[in-house]
């Protein structure tokens, strides 16, 4: 097993901003940005929707999203987290290597999971195998160059080379050491390129009140105006993304070459 999928093993206790897996205020919000992003991208929230929540910890972002009579599944890999709710199956396996047919589910959720995993590419390439040709992959997770890292708060952590990050962690009395794999901006467009990708970032900047996303950005306020500002002309220190994939068509795949 590798370092992160011995960390993923015990999540939920594994840093600062844990404990706000479990607090169904924030988790019901983050279920209406996420669906708000899907719906504008064309799903369809009804009962034949078949939905799979990566990383779903206690479940209630899926429990949230998941419409009655719809079916969702949710993965994790720490066995003390789970859904509970009669029309979802929680499973602790490995996303890596997904126990699921191909073209097995209309939406994916894969939020802020990437760099909690070993080999990102291979998450990507069990993303585009069950997902069916006109599904939807809601894909979001942090820049390597934000300047706090958002799992520590700690300055520029992720931008040092692994040794000094380890050191930094060991003297901020964080842990042991860094085990987290985010990209920069130009390495996460490539593990993403085989897909359609809809870039979601800018839109949820410019109209925070059609994604849920008041909470953090107050429509017309200076705080959105910096947002915009520094996604504009520094986004390759922007915090992180938002993505909408698809698989691409093969007329897609003929214009590209």
């Amino acid at each position: 097993m590798g370092e992160l999928k011995e960390k993923a093993s015990r999540y939920a206790d594994s840093f600062d901003g844990a404990a706000a897996l479990g607090d169904s205020g924030s988790r019901s919000l983050k279920a209406a940005k996420i669906r708000a992003v899907l719906e504008a991208d064309g799903v369809k929230f009804g009962a034949d929707l078949r939905i799979l929540d990566i990383g779903c910890a206690h479940g209630l972002i899926l429990r949230s999203i998941t419409p009655e009579g719809a079916f969702g599944v949710g993965i994790d890999m720490d066995e003390s987290l789970g859904c509970k709710a009669k029309n979802l199956v929680f499973l602790r396996t490995d996303a890596e290597r997904l126990p699921f047919r191909s073209d097995s589910f209309d939406v994916v959720i894969c939020n802020h999971v990437y760099e909690h995993t070993d080999d990102a590419s291979r998450l990507v390439a069990e993303i585009a195998r069950v997902l069916t040709p006109d599904g939807r992959c809601y894909f979001a997770g942090p820049n390597k160059y934000d300047l706090v890292e958002p799992h520590y708060r700690l300055p520029l952590l992720s931008w040092f080379p692994r040794k000094i990050a380890d050191a930094y962690m060991r003297l901020a009395g964080k842990g042991s050491g860094y085990p987290e794999k985010p990209y920069s901006p130009g390495r996460l467009r490539k593990l993403v390129a085989g897909f359609d990708v809809r870039i979601y970032t800018d839109r949820i900047l410019r109209d925070p009140a059609r994604f849920h996303a008041t909470d953090m950005l107050r429509p017309g306020s200076a705080r959105q105006s910096l947002a915009l500002f520094v996604y504009r002309l520094a986004p390759f220190i922007f915090p992180g993304f938002v993505y909408v994939l698809r698989k691409k068509r093969p007329e897609i795949q003929e214009n590209s070459l």
